[in-house]
């Protein structure tokens, strides 16, 4: 996924739980969906297009049953079309070329805002999350020993614009550089960015879970920072569409907030988890995705009962603004709505109880070795893999104050 998303669970920075995970000592890769079908046809089924910013890749594995398994009982045909980002999602969804939305929280916000107009008219309505966290770190070459050590080297990211060469931007300008001193490169999505360090054509790479897990297991790369540890609880990837399609096909909408229910609480077991992700992605390490698996548990990215919130649909909204991505500010009610959300939790059953909340339901058969990261509520890295060695409390990075916004 190119760009993304919490619910009742605090993530403070300064909280470390310890997690075992393994990297195991052989080779690893990196992976992503090229499948053109992902949809079972059926003249009994609701047929619905969803608009998919990115190409999928192993964190995307709960989005495939979403769309080929849940969807389908629930009574939905998905169609899934993917895109180039996340405007190109917005103007497929303008033009009526798909129904539903996926993509980045900051890129909707926009979007609305720039389709919008004074009276309060908004196209576009939020109603669910794909992946309620950002789960972006700053993975760094060895050689990197301080922020400082990053002046004029390129670090990798997505594009000009994007999730990533945001933080990327921000990660450096509020750990002193200057703008003169910033190199946020854009090389593509992953996994392209991640091979333009691996291959020493930068020194960092702003990435997911699956890919520092990697970068660590071979060696030669440390976490300098994770987007959890500096902005918690920021929605990352949400599920929207139209007034107009909501208006008129609200059952559909609400099939599929239930079909997203169902995916991440499905993605709360590892081992169910570990066996879709070696069939989308095929050749991946299992220990590997294990170790990222666990990460993303502790994140609650896939949260088993909704990622939206009145409180955290203020607080990106406002942090958005803060940095200049947004022009202005928007009540929630402009541009989202909670009532399929909470009428899917209802359905489901209420809160979700199956696996515990930032553990999920572990495999005991993945070996384990000690890992931490800094600013999650887990830990996924040894203490070595840290500036200095010193773990989790010698990155105890700043809290959304340095943002400029409260928490």
């Amino acid at each position: 996924m190119n760009l993304s998303h919490k619910r009742g669970i605090s993530r403070t920075v300064s909280i470390v739980a310890i997690i075992v995970v393994i990297v195991a000592a052989s080779g690893v890769g990196y992976y992503y969906y090229t499948a053109s079908q992902t949809t079972t046809s059926s003249s009994a089924l609701q047929d619905v297009t969803l608009g998919f910013a990115g190409v999928p890749d192993v964190t995307d594995t709960p989005g495939f049953m979403l769309w080929q398994t849940f969807a389908n009982q629930l009574g939905l045909n998905v169609h899934v079309q993917y895109y180039d980002g996340d405007q190109t999602v917005a103007t497929a969804l303008i033009a009526g070329n798909v129904q539903i939305g996926e993509g980045g929280f900051q890129a909707i916000l926009s979007a609305d805002e720039a389709a919008g107009n004074s009276s309060g008219s908004y196209p576009f309505v939020v109603f669910g999350t794909y992946e309620a966290t950002d789960d972006f770190g700053l993975i760094v070459s060895n050689s990197i020993t301080s922020w400082s050590a990053l002046a004029g080297q390129p670090v990798a990211c997505s594009s000009t614009g994007s999730t990533s060469c945001t933080f990327c931007n921000l990660l450096l300008s509020n750990n002193g550089l200057s703008s003169s001193q910033i190199n946020c490169a854009p090389y593509g999505g992953t996994p392209s960015r991640y091979n333009a360090m691996l291959n020493g054509k930068a020194v960092g790479d702003i990435t997911e879970p699956f890919y520092m897990v990697d970068a660590v297991e071979r060696g030669g790369f440390h976490i300098l920072a994770t987007i959890p540890s500096v902005v918690p609880n920021l929605l990352f990837s949400s599920l929207y569409t139209s007034r107009t399609y909501a208006a008129a096909h609200p059952d559909i909408v609400q099939k599929l907030e239930e079909a997203t229910l169902l995916a991440d609480r499905w993605a709360h077991n590892e081992t169910l988890w570990i066996q879709k992700e070696q069939e989308e992605f095929p050749g991946t390490n299992v220990t590997i995705a294990g170790a990222a698996w666990k990460i993303w548990m502790a994140m609650n990215i896939w949260a088993p009962n909704g990622g939206l919130s009145d409180s955290a649909l203020n607080y990106s909204a406002n942090f958005f603004l803060s940095i200049g991505k947004v022009n202005s500010y928007l009540a929630p009610s402009y541009w989202s709505t909670l009532q399929y959300q909470t009428q899917g939790v209802s359905a489901l059953g209420g809160n979700y109880t199956t696996c515990p909340l930032l553990t999920g339901c572990v495999d005991p058969s993945i070996p384990n070795l000690n890992f931490q990261i800094p600013g999650v509520t887990t830990a996924i890295l040894p203490k070595s893999s840290f500036i200095g060695g010193g773990g989790v409390l010698a990155m105890q990075w700043a809290s959304t104050a340095i943002w400029g916004i409260g928490a």
